[in-house]
């Protein structure tokens, strides 16, 4: 889930093409839990009408941005929108800059090293290198978890101001709520301040075997935050102590590297 756009961001009627936004409603309906999705699936989960719904995935369909099982009549994204994949990627200069330190990375620990951005109230994986070991953490591109309750998340939204921050606390959803265990809301900006302060974050995950998930910012010429480069490992090859110890370091150095400035 995206915000809204803030309130100081007037929309401009003239400009805004409805149908375009309600096409792009469709689109996103398609995710790592909704990858077949039926007629009936869109219409729920885009808040369009039947038959609008009906209307633009014809026209996706039909464009090539969605492909349509015969047998089980279920629509799925095509390959044809690796078409922007590649073009995005292909244009981040920061990435492509930053793709031997996250090689180097991931060959120094064997672990799953990628290269994360914020969209909204979530954190996009953007680049991957996957971890040599059978037993990993497997993060694809184009993955997406709540921003507040990551890693990469909580490097990149602890440079925000508190008003910011106590926003996309207020639209935090439950699931992501849930992982701060009763945490207040200052409970939450106290943490992002510590953070910030340690120039890294650490949290435990649980996905088929507990993990840690190590990240630290990317800075742009001005100080911006960019992106995080973040490490996952499972708990079965590093405590908490261990990985302070031996991981956080390599994370802050390769994040530090990929820099500008």
């Amino acid at each position: 889930m995206n915000l809204p756009l803030p309130e100081d961001a007037e929309l401009d009627e003239r400009l805004y093409v409805a149908s375009v936004a309600k096409a792009m409603r469709v689109m996103e309906t398609f995710d790592q839990s909704s990858q077949q999705l039926s007629i009936a699936d869109i219409t729920e989960m885009s808040g369009l009408g039947r038959s609008a719904t009906q209307r633009f995935v014809y026209t996706l369909h039909r464009l090539g941005y969605l492909r349509r099982d015969p047998a089980s009549k279920l629509y799925s994204v095509s390959a044809k929108v690796f078409r922007f994949v590649h073009s995005m990627i292909g244009a981040n200069a920061a990435l492509e800059r930053s793709y031997p330190l996250l090689s180097q990375l991931a060959k120094d620990t064997r672990e799953t090293v990628s290269w994360v951005e914020l969209d909204g109230d979530e954190i996009v994986v953007i680049g991957n290198v996957p971890s040599v070991h059978l037993a990993s953490i497997t993060l694809s591109v184009g993955s997406r978890f709540a921003a507040l309750s990551s890693s990469s998340g909580q490097v990149l939204l602890c440079q925000r101001s508190e008003a910011e921050v106590r926003s996309l606390i207020a639209h935090m959803p439950d699931a992501a709520r849930e992982r701060f265990a009763g945490k207040r809301d200052d409970d939450i900006v106290a943490m992002l301040a510590k953070v910030a302060s340690a120039g890294y974050s650490l949290t435990a995950k649980s996905f088929d075997e507990d993990s840690l998930s190590i990240s630290a910012p990317v800075f742009d010429f001005s100080g911006r935050a960019i992106a995080a480069i973040n490490l996952s490992t499972l708990a079965s090859r590093y405590s908490e102590k261990a990985a302070l110890a031996d991981l956080v370091p390599l994370v802050v150095a390769a994040a530090k590297g990929a820099s500008a400035g």
